[in-house]
């Protein structure tokens, strides 16, 4: 899939990452984590990750690293490949006052290593979504990256203050950083490994592609299931429990996306651009007068001919 399609895919992609720990480390101590059943994400704030997962080679993470690891496996972290102490989790275990949990295994000391973990859970049905069927880690370094660097200052700063909001404003960087993890790891490694839950259902990627690849087409729910090959009852509960929203809200987000991108990178005039977002449902929203994009952050109100 081309990568203007994946960074659409990944703007409207319904990926929540639920911010759980802050960890610590010494030079020489290591938690040793039995399976979970969640996938766990490992953000390098301080230090170098020492993380052995399963019987796959110790890896080591740098600062800015962010590694996804697959569910139900074991894992050791770590200040050290070789360490001289090793915890369970009770052993290490607080609450802080902003409701994170906080696993100390410094020995009294400066930490050498600091990592925020948060974890993806399963919905009710036990489906990851697109990362389902993820049997190997995700690992990428965005050090080089100016907004994960700061990013990764300000969650520092963050689990140090616990204050109030603290916890939220965590979560809302993870979800950022994790985003341009996913798309660095599918730059070098390739879609299907990046999002397995999405790929490697060929039908379900058929339906998407064909959102991704024309936006503005007179795409309908009957018509993308016919080409996955499902009905259309299957088709909405398989697509929104692997991407994450129903299937026409996805048409309607990569349009609105689509048409943002347009305003920004293109001279097209505003009124051509607004049959996309008109296309979304926007102007239906305000009453026949116009379209509702959002660009840089700020609300843009725009005319289409012939209407209102």
């Amino acid at each position: 899939m081309a990568q203007s399609a994946l960074d659409q895919i990944l703007a409207v992609l319904a990926v929540d990452v639920k911010e759980f720990a802050v960890c610590e480390f010494a030079s020489s101590s290591a938690i040793e984590i039995p399976p979970l059943e969640q996938i766990e994400v490992h953000f390098v704030l301080a230090g170098s990750l020492h993380l052995s997962i399963g019987d796959d080679p110790i890896m080591t993470v740098p600062q800015g690293g962010i590694v996804l690891v697959p569910p139900l496996v074991r894992q050791i972290i770590g200040g050290s490949p070789a360490p001289s102490s090793m915890f369970s989790p009770s052993e290490t275990c607080s609450r802080r006052r902003d409701g994170l949990m906080h696993y100390d295994a410094s020995l009294g000391e400066p930490a050498s290593v600091l990592i925020a973990c948060g974890q993806i859970t399963a919905d009710f049905a036990g489906s990851f979504g697109p990362f389902d069927g993820l049997k190997e880690p995700i690992y990428s370094l965005l050090a080089d990256e100016p907004f994960v660097r700061s990013a990764f200052e300000r969650i520092l700063l963050e689990t140090r203050i616990t204050s109030i909001g603290s916890k939220a404003l965590i979560a809302s960087l993870m979800k950022s950083c994790l985003i341009l993890a996913i798309r660095r790891f599918a730059e070098r490694q390739g879609s299907r490994r990046a999002l397995p839950g999405l790929f490697e259902g060929p039908s379900l990627a058929r339906a998407v592609a064909q959102v991704m690849e024309n936006p503005a087409a007179n795409h309908t729910l009957v018509g993308l299931a016919r080409s996955a090959g499902m009905s259309r009852s299957k088709f909405a509960k398989v697509f929104a429990e692997t991407v994450g929203s129903p299937p026409m809200e996805f048409v309607a987000r990569t349009r609105l996306d689509h048409a943002r991108n347009l305003l920004l990178s293109t001279q097209l005039p505003v009124s051509i651009v607004a049959n996309l977002a008109w296309l979304a449902g926007f102007g239906a929203v305000l009453g026949g007068v116009g379209a509702l994009l959002t660009l840089n952050g700020f609300f843009l109100l725009v005319a289409i001919p012939g209407l209102g």
